[in-house]
C-alpha cells in the first residue's frame, strides 16, 4: 500500500472511531435523563390563604365551693352590758367553743362548759344585758338541751321550757329544722346559719336565704348570702355584692336596704353578725367590728 492509500485508511479509522464515541455518549445521555424521569419529585404543597387555628382547650368551670361546715359556723350575741360568741363544733368529732366578753370585745374569756360534756352549739343569745342561753348537744349521747348561765358563763344549767320553745337546726340532720319541738323540713339538705328571733326564723341554702313566713320557706332575692341575723321584725343579711370590697350588709323588712360594708373580711371565712343597739357587729377572724354604714 503506497502512502497515499494509508492515509485514507488512518482517516477512516479516526472517523469511525469518531462516531461511535458520539453514538456511545448520545446512549448514555438518553438513559441518564430516562433514569432522572424515573424518579418522582416532591409533591408541592401551597397556602390558599386560609390557616386552621390551633384550637384553644375549653376552659373548664371552676369547682363549687365545698359546703360550710357546721363545726365552723360562728354565733354572736350582746347583751348591754356582756357580749358572748361561740363556734359550733361537731358532737363527738370538734370541741365547740363559748366566750364571753364584758369590755366591748376588746378582751374575751372561755367559758365552755366542758364539765357538762357540751359537744355541739346549735343557737345562741343573750336574753338579759348579763346572762345567755344556748341550743347544744350535751355527753356521750349527744343530748339536745336548751342551757342558761346566770353566773358569767361559769355555771350553764338546762332548762326543759326553753328547748321547748327553741328553733334549731337538727344535730344529726341539718335538713330539718326543729320548731317548738317538732320537725320541719328544710327548703335544701344542707342549710346552713339558721337564726331565729320573735317571729322572724332564717336560714340559708346555697347562698340564697330563706325565711319561714305563713307555713312555707320563701326564698330572699340576695344572692352570695354567708351569715344572718334575726332582727324582729327585720333579717340582716351579710352577702356578696359589688358596691362592696369584702361582704355588704343588707337588711329586709317591708324595704331592702343595704346598710353597710365588711371591707376588711373574707367571703369565704366563717362569720356571724348581731345587731347592738343602733350598731352592726360581725365577727370575723380574730376581732368583732362595727360595720362600716354607707
Amino acid at each position: 500500500m503506497n502512502l497515499t492509500g494509508a492515509r485514507w485508511v488512518a482517516v477512516a479509522g479516526v472517523a469511525a472511531l469518531t462516531i461511535i464515541v458520539v453514538v456511545l455518549a448520545s446512549l448514555a445521555l438518553q438513559r441518564s435523563r430516562g433514569e432522572t424521569a424515573a424518579q418522582p419529585n416532591p409533591v408541592p404543597s401551597f397556602t390558599l390563604g386560609v390557616t386552621t387555628p390551633t384550637p384553644t382547650p375549653t376552659p373548664e368551670a371552676p369547682s363549687p365551693a365545698p359546703p360550710a361546715s357546721r363545726a365552723d359556723e360562728r354565733f354572736l350575741t350582746t347583751g348591754s352590758a356582756v357580749w358572748w360568741r361561740g363556734v359550733a363544733g361537731q358532737c363527738g368529732v370538734t370541741e365547740p367553743l363559748i366566750e364571753r366578753s364584758d369590755d366591748g370585745g376588746a378582751t374575751w374569756t372561755d367559758v365552755t362548759p366542758r364539765y357538762l360534756g357540751v359537744g355541739q352549739v346549735m343557737a345562741m343569745s343573750a336574753f338579759t344585758a348579763a346572762d345567755a342561753e344556748m341550743v347544744a348537744a350535751v355527753g356521750p349521747d349527744c343530748e339536745v338541751q336548751a342551757l342558761r348561765t346566770y353566773t358569767d358563763g361559769q355555771f350553764w344549767e338546762p332548762y326543759p321550757e326553753v328547748l321547748a320553745a327553741s328553733r334549731y337546726l337538727d344535730a344529726v340532720d341539718p335538713g330539718v329544722v326543729i320548731v317548738a319541738g317538732e320537725p320541719l323540713p328544710a327548703p335544701c339538705p344542707v342549710p346552713t346559719g339558721l337564726r331565729a328571733s320573735g317571729d322572724v326564723v332564717a336560714l340559708i341554702c346555697d347562698g340564697t336565704p330563706h325565711r319561714w313566713i305563713d307555713g312555707s320557706w320563701q326564698p330572699i332575692e340576695v344572692a352570695g348570702a354567708t351569715a344572718l341575723a334575726a332582727t324582729p321584725p327585720s333579717l340582716l343579711i351579710a352577702h356578696t355584692d359589688a358596691a362592696c370590697p369584702g361582704l355588704a350588709i343588707t337588711e329586709v323588712a317591708d324595704t331592702t336596704a343595704l346598710m353597710g360594708c365588711l371591707p376588711e373580711t373574707d367571703p369565704a371565712a366563717p362569720l356571724a353578725i348581731t345587731r347592738d343597739g343602733e350598731a352592726i357587729r360581725a365577727w370575723s377572724g380574730d376581732s368583732v367590728s362595727e360595720v362600716a354604714a354607707l
